[in-house]
């Protein structure tokens, strides 16, 4: 459970950081999983790939993975900071390889939403940590940060300076920490290895305003499955998981089928 000022840090700088939450056993687990689905579906092992990966709906392909979807840790923590009616919004899987620029969407007074994210190894400031601007994601007028919130995929000068010298709070993480923050924070990182792996769980505020409800029905059929309820969830036994899709039916969003393996023979991972 989040403490009040551990609350009161997410709404006022856009993140909050939780050590340990999960046990370096359970990271192992994690870690298997995670290495299994990615050779499942994109024949890759991230430890010798070179290039950007990733798999949506993720942890839903392996048990462990799925079950922390409703696990106390990560359903207390979303209902705290959305709602006790919070809705899966989805999950992913991903390899990074390389810099990732600044960027944020900046829509957090719109349709508020949360990220749950797992890292498998140690991550220093300059070894793709995670970077991010404190605050950021609270939109000014002028924007001044709109700079930054544009496609800033290549390492171009912001500022006339490097990106990876912008002012910036770097998350220096080890193994079962978790970091959660709204993708309206404008965020980046710099220095990593290729094959570094990085897993979240979004999660979603019910929308209830007309805009909110627009803009959710809107996101989920131009950029499917995010928004969209999976089958699996839909029948499953745990009430916890079919709650939170069930509202994603009620507003008219076809459920999906989980995609199936493209290569459905995993080769031992070492």
């Amino acid at each position: 459970m989040l403490t009040s000022g551990q609350i009161a840090h997410f709404e006022t700088f856009g993140y909050v950081m939780l050590p340990k939450l999960f046990t370096y056993a359970e990271m192992d687990i994690i870690t298997f999983e995670a290495n299994e689905i990615f050779q499942e579906m994109l024949g890759v092992q991230p430890s010798t790939t070179t290039k950007y990966g990733k798999v949506e709906p993720f942890f839903e392909r392996r048990p462990f993975l799925n079950s922390l979807l409703d696990d106390d840790r990560t359903y207390l923590l979303a209902e705290q900071l959305l709602g006790s009616d919070f809705l899966l919004d989805q999950t992913e899987g991903n390899i990074h390889q390389g810099d990732t620029g600044w960027h944020g969407s900046g829509k957090w007074k719109i349709l508020p939403w949360i990220k749950i994210v797992l890292y498998l190894e140690p991550l220093t400031r300059d070894t793709g940590a995670l970077r991010v601007i404190p605050g950021s994601h609270i939109i000014g007028d002028p924007d001044l940060y709109a700079p930054l919130r544009a496609d800033n995929s290549e390492d171009k000068p912001v500022f006339d300076m490097p990106q990876s010298e912008i002012p910036s709070v770097a998350l220096e993480i080890e193994p079962g920490d978790v970091i959660v923050f709204t993708e309206d924070i404008l965020h980046a990182s710099f220095g990593g290895r290729s094959g570094r792996q990085q897993h979240a769980m979004n999660f979603l505020k019910n929308p209830t305003s007309k805009v909110e409800i627009e803009r959710l029905i809107d996101r989920a059929k131009r950029i499917p499955p995010t928004g969209r309820p999976l089958v699996k969830h839909l029948e499953s036994d745990r009430p916890r998981l079919r709650r939170m899709v069930a509202r994603l039916v009620e507003l008219g969003l076809e459920p999906l089928e989980l995609e199936l393996p493209k290569y459905p023979k995993v080769r031992p991972i070492h």
